[in-house]
């Protein structure tokens, strides 16, 4: 598991400009991607599919961090490393994010050509990861393996779970049960962020489809302000937010931070686009002049 010779291997055709390539690819799998693509879809194409998207994505996130904590595997060793990674190897989050993100956009787009570029994206950033030098062919594999069965998971579960179906009191006890459940389980890592943001979305999807009730369907320009007002105020607040994280205890502030954010962008940005008229709501009058 622990054998670098596939990764020497590898490396032994490094050149500048291909390491700068693996570098741009790897980072369609870091996190602050995945923190502009989600809302796109959920802002601007389909809040309920956006919704869906978030909280899948997330766990899937959520998993890989506990597995990372329970498997524990360091990894392969800095003179290898091509860039700077820390943490733990097994599963690959890389891996799996991708095999989860572009898998799921497969899934519904049902193309072949969507499954033909998931594939290629897919294996892009796996490879970039063990060109990289900083994951085993195993965490990739392990990764692939367990974005799947996360996917296979989704494919049966995600139509019989819905506010719609579920009171709005019983919703939200569900969603804080759930969200406690997941933190106490692993409040290491990324377990409490990713905890956190569940329970935001969770709760703010509920309450915008019972309080605003949005349409993501909008001209061009709106679409774009709407992007880069969502975007900006969501990098902001994950900012600002930071301090929020000393006073609570332990983990806890990372908790209550990340709610935050899956609040905004559940229910406090929709609600924000309908005032401003970016937006049309079913529940909320605009205040102000529609901007073209």
């Amino acid at each position: 598991m622990t054998d670098t010779s596939f990764i020497l291997w590898v490396q032994q055709f490094a050149q500048p400009w291909l390491t700068n390539f693996f570098l741009a690819v790897t980072a369609l799998g870091a996190m602050e991607y995945y923190m502009v693509a989600i809302p796109i879809v959920y802002w601007l194409i389909d809040k309920h599919l956006g919704f869906r998207f978030a909280v899948f994505f997330t766990f899937s996130a959520y998993a890989n961090s506990g597995l990372k904590y329970l498997f524990a595997v360091p990894r392969p060793p800095y003179e290898v490393r091509l860039t700077v990674q820390e943490g733990y190897s097994f599963p690959s989050g890389h891996a799996q994010g991708s095999t989860a993100f572009w898998g799921f956009l497969a899934l519904h787009l049902r193309q072949r050509w969507a499954w033909a570029g998931a594939a290629v994206l897919i294996a892009l950033i796996c490879f970039s990861r063990i060109y990289l030098g900083v994951h085993y062919p195993l965490d990739i594999l392990g990764g692939i393996a367990m974005g799947a069965l996360l996917l296979g998971g989704y494919q049966l579960l995600h139509t019989r779970v819905s506010p719609d179906k579920v009171p709005l009191k019983g919703w939200f006890w569900t969603s804080i049960g759930i969200a406690l459940a997941l933190y106490l389980f692993h409040p290491h890592g990324d377990g409490p962020v990713t905890a956190g943001f569940i329970l935001g979305a969770l709760l703010g999807y509920a309450l915008e489809m019972h309080t605003v009730d949005f349409s993501p369907k909008g001209r061009v320009g709106q679409n774009i302000l709407r992007l880069l007002l969502g975007i900006g105020t969501l990098f902001v607040l994950r900012i600002s937010l930071k301090p929020l994280t000393n006073l609570f205890p332990g983990t806890t502030g990372d908790l209550a931070r990340y709610t935050l954010l899956g609040l905004w962008a559940s229910l406090g940005a929709p609600w924000l686009f309908v005032r401003l008229g970016l937006a049309q709501s079913s529940k909320l009058k605009k205040q102000t002049t529609s901007l073209p």
